[in-house]
């Protein structure tokens, strides 16, 4: 059986994303989001999945062969990633959390861009997006508005899977934390006892 880190089996680190028990403060409101409905790292969990089984085939698919060029980063971010939920570890999401951060920054650069050149000249924007075919005015202002909602609805969800990872990287620290300090809190009654039991 292949081994990875720890005498755990490699099947173990992708068998984990299937599992949703959360161990620790699984009610913690800081630690919820969708209104409240999901647990920060479970929805880290469901991204990863979709990231494995329908954001990759999809640009292998119809990126071809542009994909080539960074399909080894992705996977290699996906597994740090993966091995980061698998050991708890938050220094490990750290990678995740700055290529959502790009992700992001570059979206809402391009979305404000393109926001400006609407302003000024629509069908250039329209071209952009590869809709310039439409002459007629109303069909034309209907698909600027269809555009920009897509766009915005897209930044959306690059700020919300941003903020998830950068929540399960606060997750696994506090985490951390709360086991050190309670590991002490231990200790520090231990002693107390150790004192007085001993004979003066």
């Amino acid at each position: 059986m292949v081994l990875l880190f720890d005498d755990v089996p490699i099947k173990e680190y992708f068998t984990k994303l299937f599992n949703f028990y959360v161990d620790f403060q699984a009610i913690n409101p800081r630690y919820r989001c969708l209104f409240g409905k999901c647990h920060v790292l479970n929805a880290a969990k469901i991204l990863l999945l979709l990231e494995i089984f329908i954001v990759t085939p999809i640009y292998v698919l119809f990126l071809f062969p542009w994909w080539l060029m960074w399909i080894g980063f992705h996977y290699a971010l996906i597994l740090v990633t993966i091995y980061s939920i698998r050991k708890k570890k938050h220094r490990f999401i750290w990678p995740m959390v700055l290529f959502t951060l790009i992700q992001f920054f570059f979206w809402g650069i391009l979305t404000l861009l393109q926001l400006v050149i609407a302003f000024f000249d629509t069908q250039s924007f329209l071209n952009f997006y590869s809709q310039g075919h439409h002459e007629e005015f109303f069909e034309k202002a209907l698909v600027v508005v269809i555009v920009k909602l897509v766009v915005f609805l897209i930044g959306a969800f690059l700020f919300w899977r941003l903020s998830v990872f950068y929540a399960v990287k606060n997750y696994f620290s506090d985490r951390l934390e709360g086991q050190i300090s309670a590991t002490e809190e231990s200790k520090g009654m231990q002693g107390v006892a150790q004192k007085l039991l001993q004979p003066v």
